[in-house]
């Protein structure tokens, strides 16, 4: 899978923005996605997956926010989304960001979106549900690694002022909603050239 999507960039960029790449780096690209991934995959071990930290009950009037990334070895970008989720009805967030270096940093942005946004709207009581293990691990045990540093610091400092906070792990299929947003807000991202969309053949 990951040589398919690296060619199906590569053709992207030829299309859309008349470069072409040689084979090569198509290919370092394909294997560089393919150990990302499997580094990610051993660091969530699976007891960690199956056995999530216990959690405090939620107080009422909790609001539950997903959130998720989505991110480009190749352009640096990512993708950002976020979903509230309180009793009345879903409302949708997606940005994007620029040079972001791993997939684990592009999350933590996420979450952060979705904890500024929190605090913008006055929503004090939030629960943060995340499919990241090594994510909500750095959040509730610490101390977080140097790619999270900075992040973590940004998460903590806009959720201080909330009267109840939690980061949980959920399993990615739960995820669906900020998945989407997040691919969604990396694909228009990057269909911009020089600050303007380019619509598709």
């Amino acid at each position: 899978p990951w040589v398919l999507w690296s060619i199906w960039k590569a053709r992207n960029k030829f299309v859309f923005e008349g470069h072409s790449a040689p084979p090569e780096d198509t290919l370092s690209s394909a294997i560089a996605l393919a150990r990302e991934w499997s580094q990610d995959v051993k660091k969530e071990s699976p007891n960690a997956l199956r056995s999530p930290p216990q959690q405090h009950p939620s107080p009422p009037g909790t609001v539950v926010v997903r959130s998720d990334a989505a991110w480009s070895s190749v352009s640096k970008k990512a993708g950002l989304g976020w979903v509230i989720l309180d009793e009345a009805e879903t409302h949708s967030f997606q940005s994007s960001a620029s040079s972001v270096l791993s997939p684990l940093a592009a999350e933590g942005l996420a979450l952060c979106e979705a904890v500024k946004q929190c605090r913008r709207e006055g929503r004090n009581r939030t629960s943060f549900e995340l499919d990241s293990a090594q994510l909500v691990k750095a959040l509730n045990s610490g101390p977080p690694s140097k790619e999270l540093y900075c992040i973590i610091a940004d998460v903590n400092y806009f959720s201080s002022a909330f009267e109840f906070v939690a980061f949980v792990w959920i399993p990615r299929e739960r995820n669906s909603m900020a998945d989407c947003l997040a691919k969604n807000a990396l694909y228009v991202s990057e269909q911009e050239v020089g600050g303007a969309l380019i619509a598709p053949n």
